[in-house]
């Protein structure tokens, strides 16, 4: 009978063997991951590595990573096996049974771990033998082997290691970096580390995790915010993904999601936060109130002299700490202290800890930021000392560093930066400085519209203004009404004023010859407009203004592409885009203006994607900005962008946002160009009677009554797409051989004017014209002298954009044998036109006449295809027809197959050519 003590001594064995079966069973992936592939690529392409290293925060996929790992290498056939440590590894005996067991799962039925040796030495040594013995490849995986805190049990780690057969692996993941052991490996190349920077989701994974893996329906947008918050932290975007599920505005959740956020704060404090140690708590809320960190700027907040070696650690636990490696020797802002290293926590972090922060001591916050603003006072970093002066409260401390710097902010197109500060100075103390006024108006016309800048404007004494102000307050006026389409005052205020251009200072000077060169292109004259912009290139040319040099290459693109020269355009868009501030608060709205710029002209060489993702970023920037000619682009190449991918409603949405803009913003010239889009949409649709409305409420004068001040012209954004063109469109589509004469008429003026651009745009309406009156030798002709000025700049959506019929007709010509268009221009237009090819390749692929279908549509078909050329969205046409959705585009997708047509637009108008309609 056996005794207590052999009974007791039963059940605890049998205790162990059951917690070894769950450290050694690896844990189920889950069915929502993501697919690391280029870190599954580096570790199992490394086979002369013996240790890998994945080293992150909490919450980084780790686990995930190796997991997959694994399974990529058991389908290669390498023998692997999955060792999960706690706190009780710290028993080297205890680790190295465990080890073993590991070990056994590898050689599978080679035979059992052999009995505990009499020293943890001893086992060291019998498992290396053992594990030498084995003739071929195999991996451990050994994870949380931060749980390992004895320093025998981790040498015993390296001695395993150090002695693995060729073949033979440990992949270990960790929250924490081993201080010792590594040196030797990495000097030998038998060490790789996965870092958090490896482990961090890409914007494409974050992407396919979102959308993909968990299903939400998030627009592109939503998606790189939600990426740039998380900084492609895996868990936390898991959690997002869960509080999105039940959301019905995820932009509005997206836009204050934080580390403050109630699952985030939770999960950092339950498995971060409380595991540290009460010191290390008290450094990280201390210094949450820094956007970078450096020891000798921590010792100043903290009153310490020990942050350099905290940091340390901290970059050693892999606390959320990020070295800034570009900015080790003071950051972006000036010069610090040599050789010193810079952090930043990352961002979900680093709020987590000032929500923290203001709860635990709130009393000491504002005595935190004083004393990081007098030491980067002390450094000469003036942008960080103003911000947390006015953090602290201390606004008669901040003013006179705002005012001492204020031109280099301004010249550097900091725009976002003075409006948030100087918003923040109450108007008492802002009436002793009217430098910091006219910045603040300057600010204001490039954060939130020129309406809000001249009312701010017009509150400023200016009476006996002199010297600079007076210079700041001309280029104001003039540009303010420019941009909102005021040109005769405009006009009227640069004659009223005798002071001389260039007046003495370069960021007014430079602006205001912009501006003016802006208005002359407008009106016709060139040669005035590139003098005024040599004239502001010249006044900024020792000065180092970002903003300046962005907007005057960006008005001369404008001009540029107003000429037909889209490939100088494009040069100038990608150099004006390029101009990015050398720091971390990223591109200026200068920036924004030109990246919109460019995202057009690439939209018209067919580069859709690269377009997209560049007006998903700074389209809402536009918006801020209030110049009338990027909102009406952005808005409007977005709006085509969806509807050439068959997304009608999505197109109409963007327009709708347009025209709310023009009546939010006093902007008519944004009502009248989404009512322009919409009359061509509908022809596209050919749906002519809700063209001819539109083009009627955009010709409307009470649209421009209803605005005083503003005039319409043919600006930038209007050189093609006017209410004229509106006219001719629709008139060739409804009576084309009597509007042949009209767009002739129109072609010559817009020759001699020099609006080659538009000029391009009629060759094609006239082309379309003919071909629709019946004379194909004309339409050809015309389409045929469209393409050579087309190919000769790369413009290809100019042709595609007039729909199907145009799609024809320019494909056909462009693929006629013998042409003698460049090969890849031809091959780019014809994707971009749905890859129609011309009557002899027709016939060679033997391919059915156009009169004809490939198949009958049903006659739910017909239905669905009727109430898409009047416009309904799949949403109406399932409640018309009492089905879902799914089924909708169903019959969507069978009535483009039988059509041969790429998208909804070219359906409808390719059923109206055979009489389906």
């Amino acid at each position: 009978m056996a005794t207590i003590e052999e009974t007791s001594a039963g059940r605890q064995g049998a205790a162990r063997a059951a917690t070894l079966v769950a450290k050694l069973r690896p844990p189920m992936l889950t069915p929502f991951q993501v697919e690391r592939r280029v870190i599954c690529d580096a570790v199992c392409a490394a086979g002369f590595v013996k240790l890998v290293l994945v080293r992150a925060p909490a919450g980084f996929g780790k686990t995930t990573a190796m997991l997959q790992c694994r399974a990529r290498l058991d389908a290669g056939g390498t023998a692997t096996a999955w060792l999960t440590l706690d706190r009780a590894d710290n028993d080297a005996t205890r680790f190295l049974g465990s080890l073993e067991a590991a070990f056994a799962q590898v050689l599978r039925q080679r035979g059992a771990p052999p009995a505990a040796a009499r020293s943890p030495g001893e086992q060291a040594l019998a498992l290396i033998d053992r594990m030498a013995a084995h003739d071929r490849p195999f991996t451990l995986f050994l994870d949380d082997f931060e749980a390992v805190q004895n320093a025998a049990v981790a040498g015993l780690v390296w001695q395993v290691v150090e002695h693995l057969p060729p073949g033979g692996r440990l992949v270990v993941g960790t929250r924490w970096v081993p201080e010792s052991g590594l040196a030797r490996l990495r000097a030998r190349g038998e060490l790789l580390e996965i870092e958090p920077a490896q482990l961090r989701f890409t914007a494409e994974e974050t992407d396919a995790f979102l959308r993909g893996a968990r299903g939400l329906s998030l627009r592109p947008a939503a998606v790189s915010t939600l990426h740039r918050r998380t900084e492609g932290w895996a868990t936390a975007l898991w959690l997002a993904s869960v509080a999105l599920e039940r959301r019905g505005q995820p932009d509005a959740f997206i836009a204050g999601f934080s580390g403050s956020d109630a699952a985030i704060a939770d999960y950092l404090v339950e498995d971060v936060y409380l595991h540290l140690p009460e010191d290390v708590r008290a450094f990280l809320l201390r210094t949450s109130i820094l956007d970078q960190l450096s020891g000798p700027l921590c010792d100043a907040v903290c009153g310490s002299a020990d942050s350099e070696e905290i940091l340390a650690w901290l970059e050693r636990a892999n606390l959320f700490l990020m070295p800034l490696d570009g900015e080790r020797h003071g950051g972006a802002d000036g010069p610090a202290h040599a050789g010193t290293r810079w952090y930043r926590y990352h961002s979900l972090f680093s709020s987590f800890l000032r929500a923290q922060l203001q709860q635990a001591m709130p009393a000491e916050v504002p005595a935190l930021q004083m004393a990081a603003s007098r030491w980067y006072e002390a450094q000469g970093r003036q942008v960080p000392a103003i911000e947390h002066a006015l953090a602290a409260g201390a606004v008669a401390h901040a003013l006179p560093l705002l005012a001492a710097g204020v031109d280099d902010l301004l010249a550097q197109g900091r725009m976002r930066l003075l409006t948030r500060w100087l918003d923040a100075v109450p108007p008492a103390e802002m009436a002793a400085w009217p430098k910091l006024q006219i910045a603040h108006v300057w600010a204001l016309s490039f954060t939130r519209g020129p309406a809000d800048a001249i009312a701010l404007l017009q509150t400023i004494p200016l009476d006996g203004a002199e010297g600079d102000l007076r210079a700041h307050v001309r280029a104001l006026r003039h540009m303010l009404l420019n941009m909102m389409d005021r040109f005769e005052e405009a006009r009227a205020a640069s004659r009223d004023d005798p002071l001389p251009l260039p007046m003495g200072y370069p960021f007014p000077d430079s602006i205001l010859a912009t501006s003016m060169a802006r208005m002359a292109a407008v009106t016709g004259d060139y040669r005035e407009a590139r003098r005024l912009l040599g004239l502001a290139r010249q006044v900024v040319r020792r000065s180092d203004s970002n903003f300046n040099k962005i907007f005057s290459e960006s008005v001369e693109g404008l001009i540029d592409l107003r000429q037909g020269r889209l490939q100088q355009a494009l040069a100038r868009f990608r150099i004006a885009a390029s101009t990015m501030l050398p720091n971390r608060y990223g591109p200026t709205n200068g920036n924004a203006m030109a990246c919109i710029l460019l995202a057009d002209a690439l939209y018209e060489t067919d580069e859709r994607e690269r377009a997209e993702r560049l007006l998903n970023v700074y389209v809402p920037l536009a918006r801020d900005l209030g110049l009338p000619d990027q909102i009406i682009s952005g808005h409007t190449v977005l709006a085509r962008i969806a509807c050439e991918r068959g997304d009608v409603d999505g197109a109409h949405e963007w327009l709708a946002a347009l025209e709310h803009l023009g009546h939010h913003r006093g902007l008519p010239r944004l009502v009248q160009g989404a009512m322009l889009e919409r009359a061509r949409i509908a022809l596209l649709q050919g749906n002519g009677h809700a063209a001819g409305e539109a083009v009627q409420h955009a010709a409307d004068p009470a649209l421009w009554r209803s605005r005083p001040g503003a005039s319409a012209v043919s600006s930038f954004a209007n050189d093609v797409e006017d209410v004229a063109m509106g006219r001719l469109r629709l008139a060739a589509f409804a009576e084309p051989a009597a509007t042949r004469e009209a767009i002739a008429a129109e072609l010559a003026a817009a020759g001699q004017a020099q609006l080659m651009r538009r000029a391009l745009k009629l060759r094609i309406l006239l082309a379309l014209a003919c071909q629709r009156a019946g004379e194909a030798a004309q339409a050809r002709q015309a389409m045929e002298e469209a393409l050579r000025f087309g190919a000769a700049e790369g413009f290809v959506r100019i042709f595609a954009d007039e729909g199907a019929e145009a799609r024809r007709l320019a494909a056909e010509t462009a693929a006629r044998p013998g042409g003698a268009l460049p090969a890849p221009y031809v091959e780019r237009l014809l994707r971009a036109c749905g890859g129609a090819p011309g009557p002899d390749i027709q016939a060679a692929r033997g391919a059915r006449p156009r009169g004809e279908i490939l198949e009958p549509l049903t006659p739910k078909e017909q239905k669905v295809l009727q109430l898409l050329a009047e416009g309904f969205s799949n949403v109406a046409m399932a409640e018309r027809l009492f089905v879902s959705e799914t089924t909708v585009r169903t019959h969507l997708r069978n009535i483009s197959a039988k059509l041969r047509a790429s998208n909804r637009t070219q359906a409808v108008a390719i059923a109206r050519q055979l009489g389906l309609l």
